[in-house]
């Protein structure tokens, strides 16, 4: 439930802006869809203004398109800024979990495993949304054991992005249970400290998903 527990529109668009993105991402409205002012208004219990606000926000971030003569609509993301995404992952988390073997503590690992070990040796049909968020709890652990915030904090801003990727665009069933494999070994290296092993695992995590997701684009342009 959005909380609108704030008595000034700035708080309030920045309430609305949340709601919004959450509802993107999650596919409550999707693609294509033509979002109302009006109607989003209504359900918050709010005026104008806040949603105006919100909706120009997730205009500059991409999210939603704005056309004068006809209206407002969620945008999504295109195939060229999914593949960047992809790429810029690629580039930066392999470099964070070599960090991240060095720098990692007992209590985080011994999180992790007891996360993992809830799917046992493969991740089942009931458990895929599961699976998802023990996939993106990961990846942020990763992030915050490296250590370094800055680059923490541009992988961080893709996450919406990459929760949108993920929901959109369908994995397959044998894709799953490769990519819990392949965050698997890379636990298996945080383990080890070893910074080495670590860094290719994940490297081959993310360049796998990349070719996953780029397959049907390079099929259709062929």
């Amino acid at each position: 439930m959005i909380n609108l527990a704030t008595n000034n529109d700035l708080g309030r668009a920045g309430a609305v802006y949340r709601e919004i993105k959450r509802r993107i991402t999650e596919l409550h409205y999707k693609p294509g869809e033509k979002l109302s002012e009006v109607r989003i208004a209504a359900e918050l219990g709010l005026g104008r203004s806040p949603i105006r606000t919100a909706i120009s926000r997730l205009q500059s971030e991409g999210w939603i398109e704005v056309s004068p003569q006809s209206g407002t609509f969620i945008r999504g993301l295109s195939d060229i800024e999914i593949r960047e995404i992809l790429e810029t992952r690629l580039v930066l988390e392999p470099y964070l979990a070599g960090l991240a073997a060095k720098r990692i503590g007992q209590a985080e690992l011994k999180r992790l495993r007891e996360a993992f070990a809830v799917f046992g040796d493969r991740v089942s049909k009931e458990r895929l949304e599961d699976y998802l968020d023990l996939d993106l709890q990961f990846h942020i652990a990763v992030y915050e054991a490296a250590g370094n915030k800055l680059i923490a904090g541009i992988l961080i801003n893709l996450i919406d992005k990459v929760r949108w990727i993920r929901r959109a665009c369908v994995d397959s069933p044998a894709r799953v249970q490769g990519a819990f494999k392949e965050i698997r070994a890379v636990l298996k290296a945080l383990e080890a400290h070893d910074a080495r092993a670590a860094s290719a695992a994940m490297r081959t995590h993310i360049a796998n998903t990349l070719e996953f997701r780029m397959q049907p684009l390079e099929k259709a342009a062929g």
